[in-house]
This record gives structure tokens, C-alpha cells and sequence, in this order.
């Protein structure tokens, strides 16, 4: 969508360059605003004079099993599960992800990665160094040398890196945050927002739920105990989520009077358990928050205020 107007504050580009094996490296971006790490890299492959991957409808470069065959031919690409803060070893933070695409540059592919280093617990200010496992591919003998089985996590390797540095700021300082935890009670849950996060970049919103056993136990007496395998052994029993699932997903930001607030934003919830929820959605300036914001179960334009969620 629309770049936010605070964006060049937190992002930075053409940080790095370098040569693996023939492949130009190129650290095309990296920014941090208080809870994601955003990262985009490319890889120009040599001796090729278009670009790779077939356009889509929506006009982005879909790769193939070709094109992603390039990294094993050149012996480079992601080579262990691991990258390093200030060389320190990073764990694998729930709700990452990447994606890989092609450019209008010849032989080149564009990797995108965001890093929810709050899941984590890291935070980073300052000038920071990242070390990324993305230059040649080291064999299974050297990642054992390297993996720490006290720590359960990988040192720094000498080898195999393309390291690179940004400047985080004081973009921590920059967050808004909001602790409304103002109770909503239905039949099946009680829910609240406990943070609200307004970031240069982005907006967070965390719920925390409590589910009403009643509910859960007359979901189980219409539907079972839980999820059987074919042998009638029970692999996951039945709880709140499978109640109120439905009713997470239909929750949207909106105004006090029940409008969305992007209502060209899709889906906002970012995923959800028994008693945990998150809402992700573009950036809002903190400055001009509505009177209320609110997350309601919507149902295309309609939005259902007597069951809303307090956000501000």
C-alpha cells in the first residue's frame, strides 16, 4: 500500500556489496521500527540476459524450480537455520517470514525477510552489525563445528556471511504505545487489547482472551473432545480457540462509529490462540488517532459495536 510518510526515517538502503562465487550480494535495505526487523537482499546471477521468474497477475515475478536451482548451482543461499545481531545468535522468532522474487534486472532474484525480534525479546538502538548466512554454502561438518549444544544455537561462523551494518537510531523511542485493557464479555470469551504499538512503519495490536469453559464444554458435547486420527487415537483436544476462532477473524480496527479504518486492508489478524491474539495493519500516526478506535467483529461494511474491543 501507501508508503508511510515516516518510512525514509527508519529505512535505509545500499548498505552492502559483494561478490560469492561469481553472484553479486546486494543488501538493498534494512530498517527497524521497535518490533520488526525488515530486511531485502538480491542476488545478480552471472551469464544471464533476462530477467527470471513469470509475471503474475499482480505484476510480481513468481519464480521457478529453475530460476530457485541457481543457488545449488553457485553453492550459495540461506545455508544454516541462524543469522546474528551484533554477534550474538538470533532464534527463530514466531511470525517471521520471507518471500522470493524476480526483478526486472536480469538474473537477479530479490529476497524480503522481516525478523519480529520482539517475540524475542531483542530490541536494537544504535549502530547495529548483522551477519546473514547468505554467501557460500558451508556442509553439514562445519554447521556441527559451529552449533553450541549448551545454548542449543550457532556461533558467529568465519565463513559463509555477508555482514553488513545500519543504524537502528532511537527509533524505540518513537513507539506509542497503548495499554487500554478494558474488558469485553461474550458467552464465549473475555477479551481485551493489552497493547496497542503505533511504530514509523507499522500498527500492533495484542489481545488477551480467557476463555468461558461453559462455552468450550458445550462445544465439546456437540462436537467431541477433540480431533481423532483414523486409529481413534485423540491428537488435539478442543478449546477455546475452536469456539471463537470464527469471531477472531472478524474483528477489524474501526472508529467510534464503527467505520474501518482501512477498509482497503484486508484481513488484519496476523494469527491467535486460546488466549492470545495479534492485529497488524499499516501505519497510523500517533498524533491523529480518532477520539475511539475499536476492534469489531465486522461483516463487510457493518460493524458490530455492542461486541467491540476497546483499542483507545
Amino acid at each position: 500500500g501507501t508508503q508511510p510518510p515516516t518510512a525514509d526515517s527508519v529505512m535505509q538502503g545500499d548498505l552492502h556489496q559483494e561478490t560469492v562465487n561469481g553472484v553479486e550480494i546486494t543488501i538493498e535495505e534494512a530498517g527497524y521500527d521497535g518490533r520488526t526487523l525488515f530486511l531485502q537482499y538480491s542476488y545478480r546471477f552471472p551469464g544471464i540476459d533476462k530477467p527470471l521468474g513469470t509475471v503474475s497477475k499482480h505484476g510480481e515475478r513468481m519464480l521457478t524450480d529453475d530460476d530457485m536451482a541457481l543457488f545449488e548451482q553457485y553453492n550459495l543461499g540461506w545455508w544454516v537455520d541462524a543469522f546474528w545481531i551484533n554477534g550474538q545468535p538470533m532464534e527463530m522468532a514466531a511470525n517471521s517470514g520471507s518471500n522470493d522474487h524476480g526483478s526486472e534486472n536480469p538474473g537477479e532474484i530479490v529476497h524480503t525477510e522481516y525478523w519480529r525480534l520482539d517475540n524475542i525479546d531483542v530490541e536494537l538502538s544504535g549502530k547495529v552489525e548483522i551477519a546473514l548466512p547468505i554467501g557460500e554454502s558451508q556442509p553439514a561438518e562445519y554447521r556441527k563445528a559451529i552449533f553450541d549444544k549448551a545454548s542449543g544455537q550457532y556461533t558467529l561462523p568465519d565463513k559463509g556471511v555477508v555482514t553488513f551494518s545500519f543504524d537502528a537510531s532511537d527509533t524505540l523511542s518513537r513507539v506509542v504505545t497503548l495499554n487500554p485493557n478494558v474488558e469485553t464479555v461474550t458467552p464465549e470469551v473475555t477479551a481485551k487489547v493489552s497493547e496497542a504499538a503505533f511504530t514509523p512503519l507499522m500498527t500492533y495490536i495484542t489481545l488477551a482472551m480467557e476463555p468461558n469453559p461453559d462455552s468450550v464444554a458445550a462445544y465439546k458435547a456437540e462436537h467431541g473432545e477433540g480431533f481423532y486420527a483414523e486409529d481413534g487415537a485423540l491428537l488435539w483436544e478442543y478449546s477455546g480457540m475452536n469456539v471463537y476462532g470464527d469471531w477472531i477473524v472478524s474483528l477489524e480496527l474501526v472508529d467510534g462509529n464503527g467505520y474501518r479504518i482501512f477498509p482497503e486492508h484486508s484481513y488484519g489478524n496476523n494469527g491467535y490462540s486460546d488466549t492470545w491474539a495479534e492485529f497488524t495493519y499499516p501505519y497510523m500516526d500517533p498524533a491523529a488517532l480518532p477520539d475511539q478506535l475499536w476492534l469489531a467483529p465486522t461483516d463487510g461494511d457493518t460493524a458490530d459495536m455492542d461486541n467491540a474491543i476497546r483499542v483507545k
